[in-house]
């Protein structure tokens, strides 16, 4: 007998069962937008059916080089409806950059706001497969449409769509921390398991109000977009990330959930208008993208009492969770995986070492990605035997199957022939009451290959000479290959749209002094 597949789910569905069954419920809130469950609806419908009226078709795909607004949200929803692939451009890449990732996916249609148009003209003839420039605010001279005219003139009613939950709904670029982005594929069926395991483990449900700090072009920021609609909570973007407009969001709007990079939590701590009798209404500070130093940890453990969440995770697909009840008995460990995610910590020849030896992860469950877009050589490399997924990550786990990262394996240092973890050493540094952010890499030495380099951001008001920090520091690492050889006072660091460091390109900026 043929197998019968039942393959109904896409993610259009969810905003449009909310649109009629919660019509008045507000679904979105961004700058001053307001928009009810109904009023988002019509206008991510209009919007669908203006890029089916120019030609878009399903699996075309279209790319937005747009900020936190309430058009990234329309599109990222408009495209669902009707099988289209939506493909975010990160405002932070440059020039020939964004010629790389348009050519790669081959975009139909790129939408783009008036500010980055100068980011857009020069690339023009670089790339050949975009049909339609639609731009957010002021028309240039010529060769672009209007992005609202196009919703103003366009129907409302839902689109006709045959979306199934194994299309292709979204292509998100890697950073490029270690090298050009990669193009990680998403599925319908897989953002609908972001939706139910991260509303599961993060309580999310229609009464939450879940805050966006992040850009969307990120995918932690974005990741909690699905479960929120999915629930009928509210959606509470900030256009840009400011510690006080996100303290006063917070307060003001009752969220009750929120999703901060490590960065994003310094900041947000030690901002000057920080009141945690003003925070109440929060239940969940998840922190993501790099792991929080153990004494922020302590801090918003002592501060804001039962709500620190720390997720490791890839964009590729895999994600652990530590609890508040687990942060301090298991310090320094990421958790256990979400739940349908597995994983193993193996060793160079992929065979599984033993209970807390440190090892790579990898991974798999239903949230990995299908691919790299257009990349099968890397795609092969990357996902292996049975959908495993290689992280890149170094770590170890212990008798109750929590792990612990240690460093990225590109990362991490060999000196003299020991291994060496810039994660010890940043630990220790974080330790001084001086600073609030530190980063530590290897830089070729004659001698021991590599040695050990930090950068340092001190809090506002604090001074302390680098060569006291430094002396500071190698009296307290745990061995002498760990001291640092050099140390910099920094004003700030380069980093990716998600504010992840780039350590990468502060080792070459050394090297070229």
């Amino acid at each position: 007998m043929e197998e019968i597949k039942i393959d109904f789910m896409n993610l259009g569905l969810m905003l449009r069962r909310n649109a009629v069954h919660y019509p008045e419920k507000l679904a979105v809130i961004i700058g001053d937008e307001r928009l009810t469950y109904r009023e988002f609806n019509n206008r991510v419908n209009k919007v669908a059916n203006g890029l089916v009226d120019i030609g878009v078709k399903k699996g075309d795909k279209v790319a937005m080089l747009l900020p936190n607004s309430i058009e990234i949200l329309e599109l990222f929803w408009a495209v669902a409806k009707i099988g289209a692939v939506v493909v975010p451009l990160n405002p932070m890449v440059k020039g020939k950059d964004n010629a790389f990732i348009i050519n790669n996916c081959s975009p139909k249609v790129l939408v783009v706001a008036e500010q980055y148009i100068s980011e857009v003209e020069p690339i023009k003839k670089d790339i050949e497969s975009i049909k339609t420039y639609l731009i957010v605010g002021k028309l240039p001279n010529s060769g672009y449409q209007n992005y609202n005219d196009l919703k103003r003139n366009s129907a409302m009613s839902e689109p006709n769509d045959d979306v199934k939950e194994d299309d292709l709904y979204n292509i998100m670029y890697s950073s490029g921390t270690t090298g050009l982005p990669k193009g990680i594929m998403h599925s319908h069926r897989t953002r609908i398991m972001y939706a139910f395991l991260f509303g599961m483990e993060y309580g999310i449900t229609f009464d939450s109000r879940v805050m966006a700090a992040g850009s969307l072009v990120f995918n932690g920021s974005l990741a909690l977009m699905f479960p929120t609609i999915c629930a009928g909570g509210t959606y509470v973007v900030l256009p840009k990330y400011q510690p006080e407009v996100a303290l006063q969001v917070i307060e003001e709007e009752l969220v009750t959930h929120t999703m901060l990079v490590p960065t994003q939590t310094i900041t947000f701590l030690d901002s000057p208008m920080f009141n945690q009798e003003k925070l109440r209404s929060l239940r969940v500070l998840l922190t993501l993208g790099a792991p929080l130093p153990t004494e922020r940890k302590k801090q918003v453990m002592e501060l804001l009492p039962g709500i620190l969440y720390e997720q490791y995770g890839l964009t590729e697909g895999f994600m652990t969770t530590i609890r508040p009840q687990d942060t301090l008995r298991k310090l320094g460990s990421v958790g256990p995986p979400l739940m349908f995610n597995e994983y193993k910590i193996v060793d160079e020849q992929m065979e599984s070492v033993i209970c807390g030896e440190v090892g790579e992860i990898i991974a798999r469950g239903p949230t990995v990605m299908q691919g790299y877009y257009n990349n099968i050589e890397v795609t092969k490399n990357t996902i292996v035997d049975g959908n495993w997924v290689k992280t890149g990550d170094l770590g170890y786990s212990d008798e109750d199957g929590f792990i612990y990262l240690v460093d990225r394996k590109k990362d991490m240092i060999i000196s003299g022939g020991v291994n060496v973890y810039p994660r010890d050493i940043e630990e220790t540094i974080a330790k001084h009451e001086a600073v609030s952010e530190c980063a530590v890499f290897g830089m070729p030495h004659e001698k021991w290959g590599e040695v050990p380099i930090a950068m340092v951001i001190l809090k506002e008001n604090k001074q302390v000479l680098d060569t006291k920090l430094i002396s500071w520091v190698n009296e307290r690492v745990a061995a002498k290959y760990m001291r640092l050889h050099h140390l910099q006072l920094v004003e700030q660091f380069p980093r990716t749209a998600s504010g992840k460091i780039l350590k990468r390109k502060m080792r070459d900026e050394l090297k070229m002094k």
